[in-house]
């Protein structure tokens, strides 16, 4: 869960750690947070705080959420599965809502039907970014570590497509490429 790609995630995992979730306390008091701040819960009396803070405290709440379906991911999938071109839009705090629901025990079709959607989504962003797609519609159906995944990848196909072109020229990518490799390629002749 600590483990973020490369700093994309954890912007996704704060905004859905400050979403509200509404709980019910099992007990009444006041509770100190690691934050330095302090929230009194009343025993049975349903209220909304941060999930950030629900976390800190779930061994004295009931917190009051859904979690992810297997088959509402499945149905997903599916969905995904049968346009073969685009990606369909998804949840943008997709992949922390997944993280957590696989940290508080995710079920074993839980994980196959997420495994699966994020199969397909990896393939099409594979296939986009290698063809070189690059249409708004489908960037803005990436959350946003997908468009990490998508802009590292298209980065690295284009620079395979560059060194191509070095190595078709005639021009040692080794050396540089480039005024470099043209002049070590020249002074070889």
């Amino acid at each position: 869960m600590e483990n973020r790609y490369m700093g994309v995630s954890s912007l996704s995992w704060a905004q859905y750690l400050m979403e509200d979730v509404e709980v019910t306390p099992k007990k009444s008091g006041t509770f100190s947070l690691s934050s330095g701040q302090s929230i009194t819960l009343e025993e049975g009396k349903k209220t909304t705080i941060k999930r950030w803070a629900a976390r800190e405290l779930a061994e004295f709440l009931e917190v009051h959420e859904e979690a992810l379906s297997p088959k509402e991911v499945a149905l997903s999938a599916w969905k995904e599965e049968n346009d073969a071109r685009n990606l369909k839009k998804i949840d943008p705090l997709f992949y922390s809502r997944a993280s957590d629901s696989m940290t508080r025990g995710g079920e074993k079709e839980l994980r196959a039907s997420i495994s699966e959607l994020l199969s397909v989504r990896k393939r099409k962003i594979m296939e986009a970014a290698v063809t070189g797609r690059d249409d708004a519609e489908f960037y803005d159906s990436m959350t946003a570590e997908e468009r990490k995944f998508y802009d590292d990848l298209k980065r690295c196909v284009d620079g395979w497509q560059e060194f191509l072109v070095l190595v078709l020229s005639g021009i040692s990518p080794v050396e540089g490429g480039g005024e470099v490799g043209r002049k070590a390629t020249a002074n070889r002749r």
